[in-house]
This record gives C-alpha cells, structure tokens and sequence, in this order.
C-alpha cells in the first residue's frame, strides 16, 4: 500500500508540476499581452466567454485565470460587467485539458518529453525555448497521468478500497465534498479530473462516483480565488463572490441532474474515460451558458450585497480628470496636468527599467515594463479625449494654446512609452535570445548614455511640473550635447569594429540601433521642455 500511495503522490506531482511549466512556456509565448487584450476586451458576451476560454488555456488554470481578473478588477483595469463573461468561460477552459487527458496519449509522454527538453536545449531563439517548455510541461503531465493509472492498478483487487468506493457512490454529498476539499488543498480542478480518469483507467471507479466528485471539484476551485479577494477592493471582492455563486448555483442545478446527465453522458461513448470527460464538459459548459444571460442583472445584484465606496483607483484609469471643470479652463488645464505628471511616472519607470533588463538580462522586467506602457497609452488617450472636449471656440487665444500645449507633452511622453516597449526591448529581447555579451567599453558607453538621456528627461518632466522656464531651457541645451554624444559613441564603435574587437562585431547592430533609440528619447524630451517655454 505504501509503494501505491508513494507511486500516487509521485504522479499527482509530475502532474502539477506538468502543468505549472506548461503555463510558463505558454504565458511567455502567448500571454505577453495578455492584459491589454483583457483590458480592451469587447462587451460582446460571447467574445468575452470565449476569451475565459482562451485565458484559461493559456495559464492552464481556472483558478488561476480567476485569480488574474480578480487583480484586474482590483486595479481597475477591467469593469465588474466585462469580467463576469470572461469569468464563466474560465471554467469551461479547463474541460479542454480534461478532454485531452481523456485520450491515451501517456504512451508518447517520453517522447514529447525528449522533443521539448530537446528545444529547450538546442533552440536558438526564445519562441523556441518557449515552446520546447511547452511540450516538456505536457510530457510530464502525461507521464504523471501514466504513473498514477499505473500505481493504482493493484487496487482492483483491494477489497477494503473498493468497498470504500462503494460506500462514496452511495453518498453523493460526501464524495462532491471530498472532492472540493482534495480540489482546495492542491489548487488544481484540472489535477483532480486527472486523477479521477486515472482511476476510471483501472476501472476503480464509475460514472456514477465521478459525477460528484466533477462537481466538488468545479466548487473547490473557488477557495484560492476567494483568499485573492481579501484585502482587495470592493470590485475584486464582488468577483470573487461572483465565482463562488455562479459555482455553487452550477453545482446544485447538476447535482439534482445528475441521473439525467449519466443517462445522456452514457450515450455519448462506451469508454469511461471518455464518459468522464464528456460529463465534465457537459456540467461546466452549461454552467456558464445558464448565468450568460443574466450577467448584467448579476452585476446589479453583486454592487447592492457589496455596495460601491471609494476604492483605489486604477493606475491606468484617469485619477483626476473632471468632466464637469470642462466648463472652466483653467481648472481643466490644472486637472489634465496632474494627470501627465501620472503618465511621466510611469515613463520615467519604464526607462530606468529598460536598462536594469539591458545590463542584468532580467526578463522578469519585461511584463512589468509592458504594464507601464499601458497605463501610459490608456491615460494619454483618456486625457487627449478630456482636452478636446474642451469647446475651442469659446477659448481665449491663450487658453488654445494651452490645450495644444497640453497635447504635445502627451504625445512626447506616449511616444517614448513606444520606443521603450516597441523599438528598445524588442533589442534588448534579441540581446537576451542570442546571448549577446558586449564589450566592457561599449556597455560603459551605452549606461552613460543611458544616463545622460534620463537625467534629461526628468528635468524636462520636473520643467513641466514646476513650470521652470529655466530648467527647461537646460534642457534645450542639452540637445546640441546629446546628438554629438550620439554621434561620438558611434565613431567610438566603429573604431573598435575597425581594430577588430570581435565583442563588438557580434553587437555592432543592436548597440548602434540603442544608442539611436536613446538619442530619440532625448528628441521627445527636448520636445516636452519647448513646450513649456512656450515654443510650440
């Protein structure tokens, strides 16, 4: 009995462990805008749903999925309305796992591990090595489904287990809470249907037994999401109370179903394995498909159990923007201010950022940098549609100016947001995928420059804040300094390639093209501290 619940344990872990690199490989392949696309998600109730789906397979974890909404939410990035949509499809998400788990692919397991470790080790581009995590997570998800049907093969003839058994498919309610308690202790509903088709390989278990032990398992993925609801604002709370409802409700509804989902599951294969995994298909899909409709009335019925307060708001929504000042302009002038100065926070992060992934290849940098990017976009949009509100033909001379002055600092500060997250990374990514090492004199030469440009860039920033005229004429006279340091450094590279530094003739595209990127920040913060001397 030990060596079959050691052979258990062992599997269950080869599974989980499966499916955590799984997710890995498949959030840096795929997930890498995942929050914008989100954010940006279409009221369209379907798209929605099918996005929980989507979501789900790419983090290969409703509870986990449910978890990233909740920190949405929680920020403010995403409304009540639009998560309750993606929220059911999450679940359903996980019936596609279950559904390939159904099929015996554990035969192949070792060479799907081969062929992963195989990219892992040999590809030489991160997609690549990415995808080669992706199989290798996969392989071991099938070889950990192979080592717990196989360990609990003996048990076909444990008279005390099989009674045990029997006992449970006699106690629906017992099993369907057995199964959320197993669910809440290892955070993993996909884990729990695998280790009931792994039973239903042997034959130690029946249809009869699984339905319960699907639905305790759909209701015990609840527990992780409702601990990420604590502490959290109002929203993320009435989204996690969202998940235990629309679960709980699915639970009950089935479980009062349940001989009439057997009868209809048993027509749909003579394979057991495949009977589970149908009948899983079956609860959670009509599950989400019963709440749907009613996600708005859920919404309203949510914000008056958890009523509205004031909550933090939401780094990539518009903190101080008030509609009603539009009427005063200088008023508005000062709102739209404050909320660039929010906007040149994050761009001042994302270029010091930039250079921290640069010199010490921190890829865990890179999600964050792309998270300041948005807020920058989300907040230079929310202020441009603010400003041309403003009815320009009741303006002053002064005041137009001031709006267009206003609009410049905006688009200064989005575009440099762009050439960090678009044009700068992007470099520093093949850097990183083709283990590029510079020479020592060129990375001195790029960490300078890289200095010398943010330091430029926060006057222009403090310029603006303080309406220094002075500090933004140090500013403009930095530019001149700046495209001859640009210039230099150039002719310096090229010198090194010429008494042939190999360090450098591996780099020489990457490294000219940064300090190109660098001088062109400069431009936009010279551009900022024009506009606050006033010519613009």
């Amino acid at each position: 009995m030990f060596f079959i619940l050691i052979g258990l344990i062992g599997g269950l872990a080869l599974f989980l462990y499966g499916m955590q690199i799984t997710s890995e490989g498949l959030k840096n392949t795929f997930g890498s805008k995942l929050k914008q696309i989100l954010s940006t998600l279409s009221k369209n109730k379907l798209i929605a749903l099918f996005t929980g789906i989507l979501l789900t397979f790419t983090i290969q974890s409703s509870t986990a999925a449910s978890t990233l909404l909740v920190s949405l939410v929680n920020t403010g990035i995403m409304t009540l309305n639009q998560t309750l949509c993606i929220l059911l499809g999450t679940s359903i998400g996980t019936t596609l796992t279950a559904q390939i788990i159904a099929f015996k692919i554990s035969d192949f397991a070792f060479l799907i591990i081969v062929i992963g470790f195989g990219l892992m080790l040999l590809g030489r581009k991160r997609k690549q090595r990415f995808i080669g995590n992706i199989l290798l997570g996969i392989g071991f998800i099938f070889l950990g489904m192979k080592v717990m049907s196989d360990s609990v093969s003996p048990l076909k003839d444990h008279t005390l287990f099989k009674e045990t058994l029997t006992n449970l498919e006699h106690i629906p309610l017992l099993a369907l809470l057995l199964s959320a308690l197993f669910t809440s202790l290892i955070q993993s509903s996909t884990a729990t249907m695998g280790l009931t088709i792994s039973l239903a390989m042997q034959g130690l278990i029946s249809l009869n037994l699984a339905i319960p032990i699907i639905l305790g398992s759909h209701l015990g993925s609840c527990s992780t999401v409702l601990f990420a609801g604590i502490g959290a604002t109002r929203s993320a709370k009435r989204v996690t109370l969202a998940n235990l409802l629309f679960k709980l409700g699915g639970v009950i509804i089935f479980f009062f179903l349940t001989p009439q989902i057997i009868l209809l599951i048993q027509k749909t294969s003579i394979n057991l394995p495949r009977q589970i995994a149908n009948a899983h298909a079956l609860i959670i899909i009509g599950n989400g498909l019963i709440f749907l409709p009613f996600t708005e009335k859920f919404a309203k019925f949510l914000e008056k159990i958890i009523p509205k307060t004031e909550e933090v708001e939401s780094l990539q929504k518009p903190k101080y923007l008030d509609r009603g000042a539009l009427k005063t302009p200088e008023i508005a002038f000062y709102l739209a201010s404050k909320e660039i100065l929010r906007i040149s926070n994050a761009v001042e992060e994302m270029v010091l950022g930039s250079m921290k992934v640069f010199i010490n290849n921190d890829e865990r940098l890179l999600d964050k940098i792309s998270a300041q990017d948005m807020i920058v976009d989300n907040l230079s949009r929310e202020i441009t549609k603010y400003l041309t509100q403003i009815s320009f033909e009741t303006l002053s001379a002064e005041d137009s100016k001031e709006v267009f002055r206003l609009l410049y600092v905006v688009d200064d500060l989005e575009h440099i947001g762009d050439l960090i997250d678009k044009n700068l990374i992007p470099l520093i990514e093949k850097k990183i995928d083709h283990s590029m090492v510079f020479s020592d004199k060129g990375v001195e030469e790029i960490k300078n420059m890289h200095q010398e440009v943010y330091n430029n860039l926060r006057n222009a920033i403090g310029a603006f804040a303080l309406q220094d005229q002075r500090m933004a004429q140090k500013v403009i006279d930095q530019k001149e300094y700046i495209d001859s340091l640009e210039i230099n450094l150039r002719k310096t590279h090229i010198n090194r390639l010429n008494i042939g530094i190999e360090l450098s003739q591996r780099t020489s595209g990457v490294h000219l093209d940064i300090i190109n990127i660098l001088k062109r920040i400069n431009d936009h913060s010279y551009s900022i501290a024009r506009a606050v001397v006033g010519e613009i």
